[in-house]
């Protein structure tokens, strides 16, 4: 079966219509991890500390409570039994330990940009994510070859596409050391 360039170039047009926020989202911050002097941005930081009664679940739950923190099972019975937690999330950590019978809260918030530059970098985030990055990842793939596959068709043009396609493969080797 051969494809048509109206079919191809509608494939072409509505992926790159479906990826284009995930593009633009990968391509700022893409800019914003090459300066990060530039966007970095001062942490907000807040230590809390409760005093224990005992040291065990509910007393821990209430602790946290206060806070609007919630810890589930496993997160718990890890905190009490090595004294220390830490959760990190994109552009956020929390970090929970237990000293002399207080419980210390030390939350850390890098702002909207780190939390950007973190999902660009897949760090602290979770399978969905991994998945939807991934697809996306095939898409532009398929966006890429889809329009070279159209821009080579064209016979008029074809010349000069191969030189800014050459030009494209040049300067990736040259910026490869």
């Amino acid at each position: 079966m051969k494809i048509k360039n109206k079919h191809l170039r509608k494939i072409h047009i509505y992926c790159s219509l479906f990826c284009c926020t995930l593009l633009l989202i990968f391509s700022l911050t893409g800019i914003t991890l090459n300066h990060r002097s530039t966007f970095e941005g001062k942490p907000s930081q807040t230590l809390n500390e409760h005093k224990l009664d005992a040291i065990n679940k509910a007393t821990i739950s209430v602790a946290l409570s206060i806070n609007n923190i919630s810890l589930n099972d496993d997160e718990l019975k890890r905190l009490i039994s090595m004294q220390e937690l830490s959760l990190a999330s994109p552009g956020k950590r929390l970090e929970v330990y237990i000293e002399d019978k207080k419980l210390f809260i030390e939350a850390s918030d890098f702002g909207f940009i780190s939390q950007l530059n973190e999902l660009h970098q897949g760090r602290y985030t979770s399978v969905i994510w991994t998945v939807v990055s991934d697809l996306t990842a095939l898409i532009f793939i398929f966006i890429a070859v889809t329009g070279v596959w159209l821009s080579l068709r064209d016979n008029k043009q074809r010349r000069n596409y191969l030189y800014f396609l050459s030009v494209s493969l040049i300067t990736f080797i040259l910026f490869m050391e």
